[in-house]
């Protein structure tokens, strides 16, 4: 089994020195979870691709392949993450309660840029997805409650198929909804949705992510190959009046 299925606890070089929160965080984690480029979501942009990269645009499709879906908690210290304990949904993998974790002495935690408390241990989630053209992979990594609703509530689509077509996954239309804090100062804030536009057979995605021919598509040598090429973009498309919205 590999590193995130067995949800190991890692902890970073600490002689190794970072200038950008995001490269660090970038740098800790790719060797395990991410595979292609990171597919963020901000206030400012939306979707982005990568640290530096264009955004995405809302209305874009992609397959989410949900068997790559871990799942867990990453721990942050001084804007660096200094530990993770992941596991992957497909293998049953729970997150631990956040009681486990330690640090739950609130007085010790650092600010944030508002002067509140936050909490060091974040619950994450990291999906693979595709483009079903150009066969690009992006990793949606999330730890707002927003993305973590979004990824929730795409879950409990995937769960139902997979009772009727196991073989299948799901393509996503990128979109976004927002709402007003109850805090008056604040401006509406926006969180990612993922609306299901279709569905499409799974075994050429995980293909992808086994290019030399491993035998566990999460294994670190079969994330770093090239890309096959050949892939037909081969999905049932569903009737709007069976697309759920995506609730905050």
């Amino acid at each position: 089994m590999n590193e995130i299925t067995n949800a190991q606890t890692t902890t970073p070089a600490p002689q190794q020195q970072h200038t950008n929160p995001f490269e660090a965080y970038g740098n800790a984690v790719a060797p395990r979870m991410i595979v292609g480029r990171v597919l963020k979501f901000s206030q400012g942009f939306n979707f982005q691709a990568g640290q530096d990269g264009p955004e995405v645009a809302v209305g874009t499709v992609l397959v989410a392949i949900m068997p790559t879906l871990a799942a867990g908690w990453v721990k942050w210290e001084n804007g660096l993450p200094t530990e993770q304990i992941i596991g992957l949904v497909a293998d049953g993998f729970t997150p631990h309660k956040r009681k486990d974790l330690g640090d739950t002495d609130e007085s010790a935690w650092a600010e944030d840029e508002r002067g509140q408390r936050r909490d060091p241990w974040q619950l994450s989630n990291y999906l693979v997805m595709a483009d079903p053209n150009s066969r690009e992979l992006f990793t949606f990594a999330t730890s707002s409650k927003g993305g973590l609703g979004a990824v929730g509530q795409l879950c409990k689509l995937y769960g139902k198929m997979m009772r009727q077509q196991p073989d299948k996954i799901p393509l996503v239309k990128l979109g976004f909804g927002s709402y007003k804090p109850r805090d008056p100062a604040r401006s509406r804030v926006k969180y990612p949705t993922f609306e299901v536009v279709g569905w499409t057979d799974k075994q050429p995605y995980l293909g992808l992510l086994e290019p030399s021919g491993a035998t566990e598509p999460h294994s670190p040598a079969a994330l770093a190959g090239p890309q096959p090429s050949g892939i037909e973009p081969n999905f049932t498309p569903i009737k709007p009046s069976s697309i759920h919205p995506i609730p905050f």
